[in-house]
């Protein structure tokens, strides 16, 4: 990751790995965060390929991620786009999963945090099963004291495609900062 240079900041990866693996990953991302008056913001983008990501021979997974982070006052508001592409040996496309987030977050004091995120995912080539999740997450995060907080999420979710499933499920954390 390079230091930011203007509110531009890019990293790159590469993991080779190995000789015995064709699992080699690439990486690379820019952001590029700025204030206009009252209002900061954060544009990022991504750029994500992976060799024989699911174990099969010679696959190929390609990702890519786009997003707008949106601060003023107390609100934040964030979307993310992201598309990954998993590719037979051939360089025929046997997935195309597009996932769109959005999230609203309110710092109701020093202390509180509350945030709601809904997150919608489908398998575009997928017309068999229609593989189809959404999912909506509500939180808060209290600081008690310095290095101290509670948590606590609930998340409902829906899946639709080969088995249809939904639910939903309760979380209350007390975590510890050093």
């Amino acid at each position: 990751t390079m230091p930011s240079v203007g509110g531009l900041s890019a990293m790159a990866t590469l993991m080779d790995a190995g000789t015995t693996s064709n699992a080699d990953v690439t990486e690379i991302f820019v952001a590029y965060s700025g204030a206009t008056g009252d209002v900061g913001f954060r544009l990022h983008g991504g750029l994500v390929t992976g060799d024989d990501s699911t174990g099969g021979a010679d696959d190929e997974q390609e990702n890519s991620e786009y997003g707008i982070n949106i601060d003023t006052g107390g609100m934040g508001f964030r979307m993310t786009r992201e598309e990954a592409t998993t590719k037979n040996n051939a360089g025929v496309a046997s997935a195309k999963i597009e996932t769109n987030e959005y999230a609203v977050t309110y710092k109701a004091s020093d202390d509180l945090t509350l945030g709601v995120v809904v997150l919608d995912s489908k398998d575009k080539l997928d017309t068999t099963n229609n593989p189809k999740l959404d999912q909506t997450v509500i939180a808060a995060n209290y600081f008690i004291m310095p290095g101290l907080r509670i948590q606590a999420s609930t998340i409902d979710f829906d899946y639709e495609g080969a088995t249809n499933n939904s639910g939903s499920a309760m979380n209350l954390a007390l975590r510890i900062d050093f």
